[in-house]
């Protein structure tokens, strides 16, 4: 069904969809989706800790401090309490900010490990157990990456708006669930939402400002807001949908309500998402992959190198980190959204984490000059692939006229190409240790992973909190944007 309206003998968009996510219960999940939504959160925090110094988690903690507000959510790294609507913004900033947290493509992409934020806020202040937050997040992910396959035409990126626009839908969805609230006021939670939180696709192009680390965490603030309201007895508009003037035919263009809203069929999308081995654009992560590969070949010199030809799916080519203007990156959010930087800097240190980040990598005349020779360009199989996959390789010209490659048609965290567990370990590890200290961190993936025995959340969160002052690694504003210098990260070696 297609932007139909509204019949009297049907439910509402939205109230279908509410019954939906009530529908999902803990003790219907397979223990293997159970397993990977642990793993989701367990990566998601780790990502929030690799965050903690940096200046927009530091700004979007003044500014919670400035605005004051009940102690009802505790914030990540710091152990301080806030509101839940200002903890999810905080801590939803600081998971997504070196853009390493999960994704999934499809007719959109998506970063759906933004809803634990709304989890663990209105988790905490609802008193709820680790079974409804690991259900609930279940449950968010399905919504969230339904709108993603379903919704927009061609695509909601294409008629102009940012990805996080889905996630208003999920994120009132699952904070009304987690307040206690029955159907009713989960669709109007998610009424409310999606008449405000439509958010632009501008944010992320051109020169990158600080608050696209944000975009999905200001959504998901509106989110828990517009559950409040419901809560409190605001009402919202149940067709916002299928509406005359409704977000089906105002925003998205076209949804398959059908398919949006079909009761669960043992299919949880939650095991389709992939896990970010590098923090980079997540379409980067085949090439990065195939450009360290050639690194551990051994490189030739590098004046014998004509071009470096890095091939994509046609969906990459169209987006900012195609941009010929993204070939010399001056922030650090240009150069993890950059295929020419991500593949460069990968070819010449076989490694891209943080460290491949700084400053002085960034602007280091072999990489600028190494810069200058690389190439984008569609490659047929990968395109075919696509969304199904985000493939890539790089391709060395030489000037005696030979050519080396590396091909990557899955990239690494792919459900087809998983991380190990020592490899997702290793990843939690290097962003936690510094802030939690090692010991701090063990506790916390262990109490993760033992979540569904944990009758109140308010007795998990404390181990959210550093442990100690961590180790002096202030990131300076605006330093930032080309300065995140941790030590090399065991990720190296994906």
């Amino acid at each position: 069904m297609q932007n139909g309206s509204n019949q009297s003998d049907k439910p509402a968009v939205l109230q279908a969809l509410a019954a939906l996510v009530h529908s999902v219960r803990f003790e219907d999940l397979p223990v293997e989706v159970v397993a990977a939504a642990k793993e989701r959160v367990l990566d998601t925090l780790g990502c929030a800790f690799g965050a903690h110094a940096s200046d927009v988690a530091e700004a979007v903690r003044r500014m919670a401090a400035d605005c004051g507000g009940a102690p009802q959510a505790t914030l990540i790294g710091t152990g301080k309490k806030t509101s839940a609507p200002l903890a999810t913004l905080v801590n939803g900033s600081l998971l997504r900010y070196l853009d390493s947290n999960d994704y999934y493509f499809s007719r959109d992409p998506a970063h759906p490990s933004g809803n634990l934020a709304v989890a663990l806020a209105v988790g905490e202040r609802e008193h709820r157990t680790g079974r409804d937050l690991i259900a609930a997040l279940v449950a968010a992910y399905e919504v969230h990456l339904r709108l993603c396959d379903v919704a927009g035409e061609p695509s909601l990126w294409r008629r102009g708006w940012h990805h996080s626009t889905n996630a208003q839908f999920s994120s009132a969805a699952i904070a009304s669930r987690l307040l206690g609230d029955d159907h009713s006021h989960t669709a109007h939670a998610m009424a409310i939402a999606g008449s405000h939180q439509n958010t632009l696709a501008q944010l992320q192009s051109g020169a990158i400002s600080m608050i696209k680390g944000t975009a999905e965490a200001w959504v998901a603030k509106a989110g828990v807001e517009a559950a409040l309201l419901a809560h409190h007895g605001v009402t919202g508009p149940l067709t916002l949908i299928e509406g005359a003037a409704g977000w089906a035919t105002s925003v998205a263009g076209a949804v398959d309500v059908g398919a949006l809203t079909a009761p669960l069929d043992g299919r949880y999308r939650l095991l389709d998402t992939s896990v970010k081995a590098y923090p980079a654009v997540a379409t980067a992560g085949a090439p990065i992959r195939a450009a360290i590969a050639l690194y551990r070949e051994g490189l030739p010199p590098l004046s014998q190198i004509e071009r470096v030809v890095v091939r994509l799916p046609a969906f990459a080519l169209g987006t900012p980190s195609a941009h010929v203007g993204r070939r010399y990156p001056a922030q650090i959010e240009s150069a993890q959204h950059s295929f020419y930087y991500c593949a460069v800097i990968a070819l010449l240190e076989g490694a891209c984490g943080e460290e491949q980040f700084a400053a002085a990598k960034v602007f280091a005349p072999e990489v600028r000059d190494l810069l200058a020779k690389a190439e984008l360009r569609e490659d047929a199989e990968f395109t075919a692939l696509w969304p199904q996959s985000a493939g890539g390789a790089v391709e060395l010209h030489l000037r005696d006229g030979s050519m080396r490659s590396h091909r990557c048609p899955y990239p690494p965290g792919h459900p087809r190409l998983p991380l190990t567990e020592e490899e997702r370990s290793a990843k939690f590890h290097d962003f936690a240790d510094p802030v939690l200290t090692s010991a701090g961190a063990r506790a916390l993936r262990k109490a993760v992973f033992d979540i569904d025995a944990c009758d109140d959340l308010t007795e998990f969160t404390p181990l959210l909190a550093a442990a100690q002052e961590p180790p002096n690694n202030k990131i300076r504003p605006r330093e930032r944007d080309v300065a995140i210098d941790r030590k090399p990260t065991r990720r190296r070696a994906l």
